[in-house]
């Protein structure tokens, strides 16, 4: 309204105030569309109902000024094309403008010379162009900041080598279910698993085999969980499998099962298959305070599997309770 109440002053002094009384009394019918963004109102209704008032305003106004229309067609325009810049989908940016364009056609018709209601049309036509250029090119843009967005997000959350979850992640999805689980007294369980002799792979094979192995676990992980189970890389070799709504019992199942269909597994050559195994300590939920705790007793199960000769399941004592089974 500002803008518009300057051009009237620099182009019709002496009546720009019954211009901008006009203009102002039209387009607070206009306003219900902005306030209804709030409410269950379809946005087409919303925008037609806003750019029909809108137009109902120059339209009247260019009748009422001499050479009005012409001076009114910048800020047409211009109103137009911020449409393209609302609504990314050029469908619904023309189903928008629609109704705005139809009043034009039919009440320039009826009230400007035949001149000058041809010249409206060719501009509000342009107009209409470009917004839908605009909306093609800015939902273009938008898609394309979604994408980077969601790949980003994706390079955080799992880790490029093994395409497991990133330490972050499974940590964060970890205190989620932790808290989860000791607030509806649920059981949970984790299992850490760690890669014998990991070190002697890359010594021996080099480290293009060791991060195949790397990938070959996690692969395993993948083939042997269930569906609501995740596992995530917390450290180069180490992993966490994550058991939600799990007791002891089924917890060491499905480690014992990772760790023999692991051993069964053959990556490299033919000529040269290597054979790994892993070592897997597995810690049910029983009266731990936190994530880190319950972590911290699967990390110990896992040591006494490693001294205890490696490639075994090991469950930590804790979970000998009747509450934890």
């Amino acid at each position: 309204m500002l803008l518009l109440g300057i051009w009237d002053y620099v182009a019709n002094a002496g009546q720009s105030e019954a211009s901008i009384l006009l203009r102002l009394a039209l387009v607070l019918l206009g306003m219900p569309g902005y306030a209804w963004r709030s409410l269950p109102v379809p946005s087409l209704a919303r925008w037609t109902l806003v750019y029909t008032t809108h137009s109902v305003a120059l339209v009247v106004n260019a009748t009422s000024l001499a050479h009005g229309l012409t001076e009114a067609m910048p800020v047409l325009v211009i109103s137009v094309l911020v449409a393209g810049l609302i609504e990314t989908r050029p469908r619904r940016c023309m189903a928008i403008l629609l109704p705005s364009a139809l009043f034009h056609v039919v009440v320039g018709a009826l009230v400007l010379a035949q001149p000058v209601w041809l010249a409206a049309m060719a501009t509000s036509a342009i107009a209409v162009a470009m917004a839908m250029l605009i909306a093609a090119a800015n939902g273009a843009a938008c898609d394309a900041a979604l994408r980077h967005e969601q790949q980003l997000l994706h390079a955080c959350r799992f880790d490029s080598l093994s395409g497991a979850m990133s330490r972050a992640y499974v940590t964060e999805l970890g205190q989620r279910d932790t808290s989860l689980a000791r607030r509806h007294q649920r059981p949970l369980a984790v299992a850490m698993l760690d890669i014998d002799h990991f070190k002697r792979v890359n010594d021996t094979h080099g480290h293009a085999a060791g991060d195949t192995v790397i990938r070959a676990l996690v692969d395993t992980c993948g083939n042997s969980l269930r569906q609501d189970d995740y596992v995530g890389r917390v450290g180069g070799e180490e992993f966490v499998c994550v058991f939600p709504e799990t007791g002891a019992a089924e917890a060491l199942e499905c480690a014992e099962r990772i760790r023999a269909n692991f051993e069964r597994t053959r990556v490299g050559s033919a000529a040269e298959p290597i054979h790994a195994t892993v070592s897997i300590g597995v810690a049910v939920l029983c009266g731990h305070d936190s994530w880190e705790a319950l972590l911290c007793e699967a990390d110990k199960a896992l040591y006494h599997a490693k001294h205890a000769g490696r490639n075994r399941t090991v469950m930590a004592s804790h979970a000998s309770c009747a509450h934890c089974a």
